[in-house]
């Protein structure tokens, strides 16, 4: 059901060249650092999650990574259908993967999640689950759907507003696994307060 609105919603703004109603040519280079930015490091996140859901002994745990890895899979792919129709109209949008290796700006999210993905799985949930989705999803996604529908471009809010009712999710278990770990022993509590003082200010 969400995935049939999602798309219904894109092919409609496609057919009806919805890219002529973006009220600020100025939008769509903020759309060009957005979209090279933040789908890059949802396939990051997938990856990782992919890698935790392997690593986890407990089935809970297990399958909440797997299915965090599925949604960020999706996120990855929603982001890059979305950002088609503007990519035969506009340069700069056509080798997300390309790019990513060569944008001086992606340098801090990509640091930020190779050390997240070497961390080992429980430091990998603080940072991602946690400190990323709690602080940087919530000031990304929310706002920039907002100015996307202030300019005219359901596109890009339709993806946006399908990945962050996920988003909320994904905190959820940042904040069980966290919690879980502080239950199981008194000594964890310093190591976990390490890992949230570094990957919050990160």
């Amino acid at each position: 059901e969400k995935e049939k609105k999602l798309y219904a919603v894109i092919e409609a703004f496609a057919q009806n060249n919805g890219q002529l109603g973006v009220s600020d040519a100025r939008y769509v280079n903020a759309l060009k650092l957005f979209i090279q930015g933040v789908t890059p490091l949802e396939y990051y996140a997938h990856r990782g999650f992919a890698h935790v859901g392997r690593q986890f002994t407990g089935e809970g745990a297990r399958v909440a990574a797997q299915m965090q890895s599925i949604d960020e899979l999706r996120h990855y792919q929603t982001e890059t259908h979305a950002i088609s129709h503007y990519n035969k109209y506009f340069n700069g949008i056509h080798h997300s993967n390309h790019w990513y290796d060569r944008v001086w700006y992606l340098s801090v999210p990509k640091s930020f999640f190779e050390d997240a993905c070497t961390g080992g799985p429980f430091e990998f949930l603080t940072a991602v689950s946690f400190s990323f989705e709690y602080v940087l999803t919530n000031l990304l996604f929310v706002p920039f759907m907002s100015g996307a529908a202030h300019n005219g471009d359901m596109s890009t809010v339709t993806f946006g507003f399908s990945a962050q009712s996920d988003e909320s999710r994904h905190m959820t278990l940042g904040i069980e696994c966290i919690k879980f770990l502080l239950e199981q022993d008194p000594d964890n509590v310093p190591i976990v307060q390490r890992w949230i003082d570094k990957w919050f200010w990160r």
